[in-house]
């Protein structure tokens, strides 16, 4: 039952047109979460917002460079 769960999250993360836009910009190279909102055309804290939801998932990952985060 777990399993399916899991499955639910992702489809449920996915669903999301922000988040959507955020993982089209994410799969050419990795980006500061200021570079995504602008790319992505969000504000700063909607794209971290939906930056968490998709890491919880898995289907993003942070990197920490200096000061910034990467995904």
């Amino acid at each position: 039952m777990e399993l399916y769960t899991d499955i639910q999250q992702l489809f449920k993360a996915l669903a999301d047109v922000n988040r959507l836009r955020i993982i089209e910009v994410l799969s050419k190279e990795c980006k500061s979460v200021n570079e995504i909102a602008k790319a992505a055309g969000l504000s700063q804290p909607l794209t971290s917002h939906h930056l968490k939801v998709l890491k919880n998932v898995g289907i993003t990952r942070v990197e920490n460079r200096a000061s910034f985060a990467f995904y």
